[in-house]
């Protein structure tokens, strides 16, 4: 029969290997934008690589302004890619305004309406940043089915923080320690 770690020493057990994965690891904090809010009417997951369904037409808006923590915050961009069920849909750029919280607007360059066929994307760039401690409006206009143009739709953006491992030592480590093992049959 096995016995169960009691809950105490569990936990004590996980800090200690996390203690243990963090020591072996080089991480960054950084800063990134996301969207955090969809409409209750829209389908989809909000984050860094949010994923929404407009008019059966699926749509991935992903962050592009990933920044480390200690560096001054970029202006916003994003990428926005598309996935139509079936050819028709259209996308005008100039038409995405991300709305500032002094009541000002950035628009995205663009101007003119452009084919969406499967994995198109588009990279926006605005002449703004999303600042750490506030959330701005991103009304994502500019789509047509045909020549029926849809509503847009508001999502709410704000800087998220997070951590990365940019490198693990451990597994350095175990190369280091195979590597004589893997060759010694070569060696003669």
């Amino acid at each position: 029969m096995r016995h169960a770690l009691p809950s105490r020493s569990r936990s004590a057990a996980v800090a200690s290997l996390l203690g243990l994965l963090s020591a072996a690891c080089a991480t960054s904090r950084y800063t990134q934008s996301a969207v955090v809010a969809l409409p209750t009417d829209v389908k989809g997951q909000p984050g860094s690589a949010a994923s929404l369904e407009i008019d059966g037409l699926k749509i991935r808006i992903s962050s592009l302004d990933r920044t480390p923590e200690s560096q001054a915050i970029p202006r916003l961009a994003l990428r926005i890619a598309f996935d139509p069920p079936e050819l028709g849909y259209s996308f005008d750029p100039g038409q995405v305004v991300l709305r500032l919280s002094d009541g000002g607007e950035c628009r995205a360059p663009g101007g003119q309406y452009q084919p969406v066929y499967p994995q198109a994307r588009f990279d926006l760039e605005f002449d703004a940043a999303v600042p750490r401690e506030a959330s701005l409006e991103l009304v994502l206009g500019g789509l047509a089915r045909g020549q029926k143009r849809l509503e847009p739709v508001t999502l709410r953006l704000a800087r998220r923080s997070g951590r990365s491992i940019d490198r693990v030592y451990w597994l350095e480590a175990i190369g280091y320690v195979l590597a004589p093992l893997t060759l010694a049959p070569y060696a003669h």
